[in-house]
């Protein structure tokens, strides 16, 4: 009895840190956490000071200060700020371009809070089906949210110039080692096409990889016409009628869910 005595602090003690082992490891889903290593490190006197505040209750608070802690220890590395980029969150096989998944995964992130944190800045690069979901939510959400503040834009829309901008730094991106030349993407098409026209046809495919695509289409249905001994360097205006035509009706069945992008 006095042997069981002696060793009770102890017990006590062990038992307590695996009580909250067990809860940071339920807390904190990003790994898979190993109950002993953690009651290990909790056990340590460094671990103790480190990871005393982990969040082994459902606290948000105690998530903050784990950000805050990450933040002190880049900013002792030399990085200052964070930039948070979402995008192609309709990908991975668990959520397999479901909206309401999407939704499920994200909404967590709406929080006026966590989003006006200092020093981090967030971009989310949704898909526009989510978007819909946004007017369905109750006064509570918004009022957590504050998308009034978020500088949410609805839908990304790019301009017929914008894509024409980007399609030249592409072109001249790819002719670098030629010396004292620019090349446009105009030198591709027929001179009776102007560069109005190209801007005009540019903007109706709405984003860039839709523009680009379409334009490697264009290229194939240009050069499928013609042989390697009687070659034509320019794309006509009939070629690119007829590929667009064909583009935007796949464009649309994509927007209809009925095809593939």
């Amino acid at each position: 009895m006095v042997l069981l005595a002696g060793w009770a602090p102890w017990l006590r003690h062990r038992f307590r840190l695996l009580m909250m082992a067990w809860r940071i490891k339920g807390q904190i889903r990003i790994f898979d956490h190993q109950i002993p290593a953690l009651r290990k490190v909790l056990g340590s006197s460094s671990g103790a000071r480190s990871l005393g505040n982990l969040c082994h209750d459902a606290r948000g608070d105690d998530r903050y200060e784990m950000l805050m802690k990450l933040q002190s220890l880049l900013d002792a590395l030399g990085f200052s700020s964070i930039v948070v980029l979402v995008d192609r969150v309709d990908e991975p096989h668990l959520v397999n371009g479901s909206a309401e998944r999407i939704r499920d995964l994200i909404w967590p992130m709406f929080d006026n809070k966590f989003l006006k944190h200092p020093k981090i800045a967030f971009k989310l690069l949704l898909p526009e089906a989510v978007a819909t979901y946004l007017g369905r939510e109750d006064k509570s959400f918004y009022e957590r949210s504050r998308l009034d503040k978020q500088n949410l834009v609805p839908s990304l829309s790019w301009t017929g110039q914008g894509l024409y901008d980007i399609c030249n730094d592409r072109v001249r991106a790819c002719a670098k080692l030629a010396e004292g030349t620019r090349p446009n993407v105009q030198d591709f098409f027929d001179p009776a096409i102007s560069q109005p026209e190209l801007v005009s046809i540019f903007e109706r495919l709405r984003a860039p990889r839709h523009l680009f695509k379409f334009l490697y289409r264009l290229l194939v249905d240009h050069c499928s016409k013609y042989t390697e001994d009687a070659p034509e360097w320019k794309i006509r205006r009939e070629t690119l009628q007829a590929s667009l035509a064909v583009f935007q009706k796949d464009l649309l069945a994509y927007d209809q869910k009925l095809g593939p992008g």
